[in-house]
C-alpha cells in the first residue's frame, strides 16, 4: 500500500472516530453550557440536535479547507479538475468519515432521524468519493 493510500484511510478512520466522539460527547457537553434549555429537551430532540451540531461543524471544516484549496493549493490551481492534490484527498477522506459516521448515526437512531433519502445520499457521495480517491 502507498504512502498516500495509507494517508488517506487513516484520514477516513479518524475522520469517523473524531464525528463519533463529537456526536456522543462533546455535543451533549457544549450544547449544555452553551444553552441551559437544552438539558430540558427529550432524547429525541437531543439526538437530532447533536446530528446537526456535528453536521455543523463537518460543514464548517470542509467548507473552510475546500477555500483554502480553491485560492491557495498550487495543484488545484494549475488544474482545477484534473490536479492531483493531495490535499484535496484528504478533504474528501475527511468528508468521506464524515459520511460513514453520520449512516451510523442515522442507523442507530433510525426511529428518529431515519430518512430513506439520507441514506441514498450518503450512499450516492460515498460512492462518488471512492472513485475520486
Amino acid at each position: 500500500m502507498e504512502a498516500n493510500t495509507e494517508l488517506v484511510i487513516s484520514t477516513v478512520c479518524s475522520s469517523f472516530v473524531i464525528f463519533q466522539v463529537l456526536f456522543h460527547f462533546v455535543s451533549y457537553w457544549f450544547s449544555a453550557k452553551v444553552s441551559p434549555g437544552y438539558n430540558n429537551l427529550s432524547i429525541e430532540k437531543k439526538i437530532e440536535w447533536n446530528s446537526r451540531v456535528v453536521s455543523s461543524c463537518h460543514s464548517l471544516l470542509v467548507g473552510i479547507f475546500g477555500l483554502y484549496l480553491f485560492l491557495f493549493d498550487e495543484p488545484t490551481i494549475a488544474d482545477p479538475l484534473w490536479g492531483e492534490s493531495t490535499l484535496v484527498k484528504l478533504n474528501i477522506a475527511t468528508a468521506s468519515g464524515y459520511l460513514i459516521s453520520d449512516l451510523l448515526i442515522i442507523l442507530l437512531n433510525w426511529k428518529v432521524i431515519g430518512d430513506k433519502f439520507f441514506v441514498v445520499h450518503h450512499c450516492a457521495a460515498l460512492t462518488a468519493y471512492y472513485f475520486v480517491l
